[in-house]
């Protein structure tokens, strides 16, 4: 069964507040000396707006589009401009050999939306909660740092999807991280992790 998350309000607004954590400017002098794409962004900012049509966050425009992830088993409307980090660049900013099957990033690489498909872990749909929560208590006896904002479960497509959103600290700033658990294919845990780095005298996060 394919698990579709794209048209579930609630996954598009905790992933939209993400990109909305990290300040990412434009270049405004340079679309200035473009007489034809101010035309297009007057025209764009007049339409009602979206994760379907586009959404302006921290003055820059994010288009998102459904993709398949987890051998085709879910869909999940993601930015467009996001790509696939390369092994190399994914090998050094996570350097265990038990790191995120797919990891797609932005062009700063300070935004970056995680999948790991652990098909060796058996679960079932009430267990969510529990596997969060497990995971998440070795989480914090392996970093003390760690943050909890706010942790819950919703109910999507008959599955329950529990999340926690947490901060911890980094060398030079502190990362933000989104997560969500949950059973896919009967037996199978599947964690979503969205994780923006926010450097030291940015944007506090939810001044976490």
């Amino acid at each position: 069964m394919k698990l579709t998350m794209e048209k579930n309000r609630f996954l598009d607004e905790k992933i939209i507040r993400v990109l909305d954590q990290v300040e990412n400017p434009i270049d405004e002098i340079a679309m200035a000396n473009d007489a034809e794409q101010t035309a297009e962004k007057d025209n764009r900012e007049s339409e009602k707006h979206t994760i379907y049509t586009g959404l302006k966050i921290k003055g820059q425009w994010f288009d998102f589009a459904e993709h398949l992830y987890a051998n085709d088993k879910i869909t999940m409307m993601t930015p467009t401009s996001f790509i696939p980090m390369s092994i190399e660049t994914a090998k050094l900013k996570y350097p265990s050999e038990q790191r995120p099957e797919t990891i797609l990033t932005d062009n700063t690489g300070a935004i970056n939306i995680m999948f790991n498909y652990m098909n060796d872990e058996p679960m079932d749909n009430k267990q969510s909660e529990a596997v969060r929560d497990t995971l998440m208590g070795i989480m914090c006896r392996m970093n003390p740092g760690i943050k909890p904002l706010e942790r819950g479960m919703e109910v999507i497509s008959d599955k329950n999807i529990a999340f926690v959103e947490f901060s911890n600290p980094a060398i030079d700033g502190k990362l933000y991280n989104l997560m969500f658990f949950f059973e896919l294919s009967g037996s199978i845990a599947f964690p979503l992790n969205i994780e923006s780095f926010h450097p030291f005298g940015g944007h506090d996060i939810r001044q976490a």
